[in-house]
């Protein structure tokens, strides 16, 4: 009987090994950019520049970024970090817990090597949570990442997808942050690996050993530090040296660190763990950088062809993602969900379905402002950079392209990295146009 059940075991093993095989990942097409989408001169910040009426002119001044950002703050899409109490009331930090765990399981359906998640998986998920260990008052601890690390739904590193293998998309993937930016944490994972904080857009588990933590009353002094640089370019390096030989880590556009000293070519900052470390010059803006049309083309672009992120992985950016980020740059703080992004700006026009495509071209043209203007639709989010020849174009992180295929089924084409486009894309197909799926666009601007 033993060697029976030894034989059962191993012909088992055989029939889930050959499930496993017959697994297989999505199939997509690679772009092709010859043609390019655009033509080389509309892929340069200058020629948007030379197109606006008043590139220089401040869209917001600082007074009215405030008032925007006061706005937002009152919509609940991001939150005040600074006035973070240093308790959470147990109910509340269940809630967030749970909230993350339910938006993670609705889309987790498979793991990294193609098996499906099932019931002992989500159970063994749950007990790493560490519900158990809530009390009804939790003391809050305060920290800052010492190296870009990712925010996940669940304390756990490895990929869950929505389709076997489509490791493209890893729902567990929250958002991403850099070096230097604010969190409180409430909670840590069963195994201590992992805590459970909140930024001031999103909450979900980071991994311990990716965080500095301090006193509240040095993180409070560290991010409201009034001399400061913010990166204005895709990527910058820090360095441990002024020679810029020792490499520290990677930062994104937007991230912003506290100035210690200026020398000839380097900014001397401030680490969150009272470290100095030095960026270069040419990388960053002292203080938040004049809101103008100029500006924002000139540090758009540098994103220019960066690979896309889902999530922000990687260090990446998806859609909304960099939309955040770029808008840091002036010290605007927009929600991370595009959707959110959308309600934060001031309604420019709402889209019926009864429009047509040469239609909406020609309102877009005529009530978007240039570099100013978020063009929304189901899933993505878009800037708007002007029009030109009777299109409208957009700067955009762009997974992928929908374009008519055989057996009246579309074809995927992957882009992933961040286009210059205009709006025809996906003409054609099931899914229909950007132009033609557009809900809506508004501006970032003081007033609503």
């Amino acid at each position: 009987m033993r060697s029976f059940g030894l034989y059962a075991s191993f012909i088992c093993l055989i029939i889930w090994s050959s499930i496993l095989s017959a697994v297989e990942a999505p199939r997509y097409l690679a772009l092709s950019e010859n043609p390019p989408l655009v033509s080389p001169d509309l892929r340069r910040p200058g020629f948007w520049i030379s197109r606006h009426p008043a590139p220089d002119s401040l869209l917001m001044n600082p007074d009215m970024i405030a008032a925007f950002n006061r706005r937002i703050l009152r919509k609940g899409d991001v939150g005040q970090i600074t006035q973070s109490s240093a308790i959470i009331g147990g109910s509340l930090l269940k809630r967030h817990i749970n909230d993350c765990y339910n938006m993670a399981k609705g889309h987790g359906n498979f793991r990294q090597d193609g098996s499906a998640t099932d019931t002992q998986f989500w159970q063994t998920m749950r007990e790493a949570t560490n519900l158990k260990a809530i009390r009804n008052v939790n003391n809050c601890r305060f920290a800052f990442p010492m190296r870009y690390t990712n925010q996940r739904l669940l304390p756990f590193a490895d990929i869950l997808t929505e389709e076997a293998l489509d490791l493209e998309f890893d729902y567990l993937q929250n958002s991403g942050f850099d070096i230097a930016e604010p969190l409180v944490i409430y909670h840590e994972s069963a195994d201590g690996n992992w805590v459970f904080g909140a930024s001031r857009a999103t909450s979900g588990w980071f991994l311990k050993a990716d965080l500095a933590f301090v006193e509240r009353n040095e993180w409070l002094a560290y991010q409201q530090a009034r001399d400061f640089v913010v990166n204005i370019q895709d990527k910058s390096d820090l360095y441990l040296d002024e020679a810029r030989t020792k490499y520290f880590g990677l930062i994104r556009m937007g991230s912003r660190l506290p100035v210690i000293a200026e020398k000839d070519a380097v900014f001397e900052v401030k680490l969150p763990d009272s470290r100095s470390a030095y960026i270069a010059k040419s990388a960053v803006h002292r203080g938040f950088a004049d809101f103008t049309a100029r500006n924002v083309y000139e540090f758009a672009f540098s994103t220019l062809n960066a690979p896309y992120g889902w999530g922000d992985l990687n260090a990446e950016y998806d859609c909304s993602g960099f939309i955040k980020q770029l808008f840091l740059c002036f010290g605007i703080y927009l929600p991370r969900n595009g959707t959110a992004q959308y309600n934060a700006c001031h309604n420019l026009h709402q889209f019926s379905n009864g429009e047509s495509s040469a239609e909406r071209e020609e309102i877009i043209a005529e009530l978007a402002l240039p570099a100013q203007t978020l063009l929304r639709m189901q899933g993505h989010i878009m800037l708007y950079l002007g029009s030109f020849d009777g299109r409208n174009y957009a700067l955009h992180s762009l997974w992928g392209i929908r374009r008519p295929g055989t057996n009246e089924e579309d074809e995927i084409i992957t882009t992933a990295k961040t286009v210059v486009s205009d709006l025809s894309l996906g003409e054609g197909s099931k899914r229909k146009s950007l132009l033609l799926r557009l809900s809506g666009f508004g501006a970032i601007k003081d007033g609503k």
